[in-house]
């Protein structure tokens, strides 16, 4: 199956996900913003992942390229593909069937290793929702990275599970929003953290270090999901 991978920022990579997908297409959506408009009318994908980002949601002057991905979302979510956003892209997700997200939530900023809390009912909805949740039965610890946040899911969504502060993963129909970075490598953790000076990156890293097989498994987990593997 032909996953196509969206990359909307140059210091947002694919990272772990590349090792784990099979057959998949990387588009740097900044490089070719036409081909992104192109895909309106295209064959659609196997599967559909969107990357993270510094990328304002709702920004469509800056980010030009943000409602081709929208459109795209709705065109693979109507066809029942599988879509997997995460960070930026499950924000996308949320933004695009009525959900709304709040631009550097005054709640504050997620960044670094983060605990879920699981709901009761997150294995109802499509998508393959049941066997993805029982395989994500230990996710206990995920690596986060972001200010802007999910502060209302779309009519219809479900929420699966949440940080203190914010909602984690989401499912709409075929599609699933993960706020947290499961494809996050040491390597990106590294230049994350020394961009921001409002953390400290030996303990950020650290933190990474602590949970490095747990962040991987997730990872491959959600990678074996958009592949189809069930």
């Amino acid at each position: 199956m032909s996953i196509l991978v969206i990359q909307n920022d140059p210091i947002v990579p694919a990272g772990q996900l590349s090792a784990f997908l099979g057959d998949h297409e990387v588009l740097r959506a900044w490089e070719a913003p036409q081909r992104l408009h192109d895909l309106a009318t295209a064959p659609l994908p196997g599967a559909l992942i969107l990357l993270g980002g510094r990328a304002n949601v709702y920004d469509d002057e800056a980010f030009p390229w943000l409602e081709a991905e929208r459109e795209l979302v709705r065109r693979c979510v109507r066809a029942n593909i599988r879509v997997l956003g995460i960070c930026l892209g499950a924000q996308l997700i949320a933004a695009t069937f009525g959900g709304r997200v709040t631009v550097s939530d005054p709640a504050g900023p997620e960044c670094g290793i983060i605990s879920l809390a699981w709901g009761t009912n997150d294995q109802a909805g499509g998508g393959g929702a049941v066997p993805l949740r029982m395989a994500l039965a230990s996710t206990h610890a995920v690596f986060a990275d972001h200010s802007d946040a999910i502060t209302q899911l779309p009519p219809g969504a479900r929420e699966w599970a949440r940080s203190q502060k914010y909602t984690q993963i989401f499912s709409y129909g075929s599609a699933l929003g993960i706020q947290f970075h499961p494809e996050v490598t040491r390597e990106t953790a590294i230049v994350w953290a020394s961009g921001n000076e409002a953390v400290d990156t030996e303990q950020i890293v650290a933190g990474y270090d602590a949970h490095e097989g747990e962040l991987a498994s997730t990872c491959k987990t959600l990678a074996d999901w958009a592949s189809g593997v069930f």
